[in-house]
């Protein structure tokens, strides 16, 4: 019986979940005043490298199946961490932003007026980022059989 050498190496899919987390970071906490082609370039450069860069260390990394399902695991843990500490955050603000004038559209509510800041903590944020929370809490703990066969 010929055994198949066990891959090495961080998985496509921790490559692809870093560099998404990279993506959407640089797109909700990048600068918006150096212009929409900047911001545009560095969501496509920076997201790049990451990925070509991952790619090459990751080959020398010494990760296994287990390894790499365990790093899934943290980082999916991390992201509900994370949405739990902004669910409580937005839960006991004293102010939060709401518009002033909604259109109704086809496909639900558009904002067409200003978002001020309004007394009150944000329930339904929050109530978002729970529901999200035990969704990223859920993948986390969850069964999972790694796609790389031995």
């Amino acid at each position: 019986m010929k055994q198949e050498k066990e891959i090495r190496g961080l998985s496509d899919n921790n490559i692809k979940l870093i560099v998404g987390l990279i993506f959407v970071c640089l797109l909700l906490f990048g600068s918006m005043e150096l212009g929409l082609i900047f911001r545009i370039a560095y969501l496509i450069i920076i997201p790049i490298v990451a990925w070509l860069v991952l790619r090459y260390l990751g080959k020398r990394w010494d990760l296994g199946i287990l390894e790499n399902d365990r790093l899934n695991r943290a980082i999916f843990a991390c992201i509900a961490g994370v949405l739990l500490v902004g669910a409580y955050l937005s839960y006991n603000s004293k102010y939060h932003t709401e518009c002033t004038q909604t259109v109704q559209t086809r496909d639900g509510q558009e904002c067409v007026g200003d978002y001020i800041a309004v007394k009150g903590s944000d329930k339904s944020g929050a109530l978002i980022q729970i529901m999200l929370s035990g969704g990223a809490l859920w993948w986390a703990v969850s069964k999972k059989r790694d796609e790389v066969k031995l």
